[in-house]
């Protein structure tokens, strides 16, 4: 049995964007964020988006937490804690040392390279504090802006997966990336 995964309560930081736990607190900001049809188009958030959606998967975070299976993070901004978007290990695997890592971005954040930043944090964090030696990015091959934030941190393409993901019902291929430990940029 796996142990939980412990973050730091005060998150972290570049001094650009800051990595950090959610709280109750966070709900009416993660469902105004998800009301841009680009979240859903792209991820698995649901669409209709509202209240008892982010209620849901705050919990459904913090119980995957606490088992050692996954994270999920707000990307706030450091000086006012203002939401950016999310990132998180939507799946660690202990036994095979892998884990694979999604981010959304808010419309507003969208083309400051917000989505790197976080997406190269999160990375190092794993690599240092989880049993990971290998972290993974799926995105749908017509996500241009998905795959760019891979290949900028340094995540390889590996080839597109046919029929790999199931979202909103859909079966969709996904383009794969991977890092390794030591390939961080």
């Amino acid at each position: 049995m796996s142990s939980g995964i412990e973050f730091p309560v005060e998150g972290i930081s570049d001094g650009e964007v800051r990595l950090r736990l959610h709280a109750d607190s966070d709900i009416p900001a993660i469902v105004a964020a998800c009301q841009d049809p680009e979240i859903p188009r792209w991820t698995r958030v649901p669409e209709p988006y509202g209240e008892a959606d982010a209620k849901g998967w705050l919990d459904q975070e913090s119980r995957g937490r606490s088992r050692g299976e996954l994270l999920g993070l707000l990307v706030v901004d450091p000086a006012d804690d203002h939401l950016l978007g999310s990132v998180g290990i939507v799946h660690l695997d202990h036994e095979e040392r892998r884990c694979e890592l999604g981010y959304w971005v808010t419309r507003e954040a969208r083309g400051r390279g917000l989505a790197t930043r976080a997406v190269r944090m999160l990375s190092a964090w794993a690599f240092e504090n989880l049993p990971a030696d290998r972290i993974e990015i799926h995105a749908e091959p017509e996500n241009a802006a998905s795959r760019r934030v891979a290949e900028r941190v340094g995540f390889r393409f590996e080839g597109v997966l046919r029929s790999y993901i199931v979202n909103k019902g859909v079966r969709r291929d996904a383009a794969s990336y991977s890092l390794l430990r030591g390939e961080l940029r």
